[in-house]
């Protein structure tokens, strides 16, 4: 098993190639503390003094989703990249106002900040990311769950995996989640090479796209509900294989390019909470609908393609 050498999330991608100099003031980084105009910013509309759970919950999808981690750690898990965040709420100039113009404009706090700017995150989302930071310090960190350290997989089954065609690897060198991807393989990939995957713990990203995989083979997957992320673009499913899904209830982005799944198939995917971006370009759902599932799930993104009518 290797560890993954890349990030596909573009917020990952993009810190890691600058330095860390981001302008945040921790003690871990021993940044420059942000200027007396920064610290004295608004504060954003709805952001309470004394932040919620559900705000910091949600704040804490916001960071795994956007990415942050691959520049940016939290308690020994995440990136280089970027500052330490596990004290970042201890400093009191460290407001959730403070973060959010740390995240859209970072040079506004820092001018010798190298931290890219990150306008396009959705107006809620950045709030509750804010809350999240400002709520981080050791102890708080310490308390939250997933914090401890994952049992590594049987190496016999990864070498089945590895024999099948696919690849295991783990999220990040301090992070003991498993990426599992076998798209490279292609058509090759039948039900029966996806077999191994039944008994496979901790995956949070799984790449079936490009193979011959049914709707009876997701049966070999259904049980993996800690899935994030979820790649099955031309691959042979069907309406019926995504019933198998029912049970990814964190799942966040699902991609049915180029297969056969229908207005009606997609409707199944109202019960995953947490699911944020939906591809099905040149399948057989219609902007109709793409508009009846968002009735369900009003934030999900639906990528239709130019093609939908």
């Amino acid at each position: 098993m290797k560890l993954r050498k890349t990030y596909g999330l573009s917020i990952a991608a993009a810190c890691l190639a600058l330095g860390s100099s981001y302008g945040f003031s921790t003690a871990q980084t021993g940044a420059k503390k942000p200027t007396k105009s920064s610290t004295q910013a608004k504060p954003t509309p709805g952001v309470k003094a004394a932040p919620n759970a559900a705000q910091i919950a949600l704040g804490k999808k916001a960071y795994e989703s956007n990415g942050c981690g691959g520049c940016h750690a939290i308690s020994g898990k995440g990136g280089n990249a970027g500052p330490d965040l596990t004290n970042t709420g201890g400093n009191k100039a460290h407001t959730a106002a403070w973060f959010t113009t740390q995240i859209v404009t970072p040079k506004k706090n820092n001018p010798g900040s190298t931290m890219p700017p990150f306008p396009g995150i959705k107006a809620a989302e950045l709030t509750a990311l804010s809350v999240y930071l400002t709520s981080l310090s050791p102890s708080t960190v310490a308390a939250m769950p997933g914090g401890a350290k994952l049992a590594p997989p049987s190496p016999l089954l990864v070498a089945k995996i590895e024999k099948a065609g696919g690849t295991v690897r783990q999220i990040a060198q301090n992070d003991d989640h498993l990426e599992v991807d076998f798209h490279m393989t292609g058509p090759t990939v039948t039900d029966a090479s996806i077999l191994p995957l039944a008994t496979l713990k901790n995956v949070v990203e799984l790449n079936l796209g490009k193979t011959s995989v049914t709707d009876a083979g997701l049966a070999h997957i259904k049980g993996m509900t800690g899935l994030t992320m979820l790649h099955l673009e031309n691959s042979k499913i069907t309406d019926k294989g995504l019933a198998m899904l029912m049970g990814m209830k964190n799942l966040t982005y699902l991609n049915l390019y180029g297969t056969a799944v229908t207005d009606d198939g997609i409707q199944e995917l109202a019960s995953l909470p947490k699911l944020q971006k939906l591809y099905v370009w040149q399948t057989k759902v219609t902007k109709a609908g793409a508009d009846k599932l968002k009735v369900a799930l009003p934030k999900l993104e639906i990528v239709l393609g130019f093609d939908a009518k």
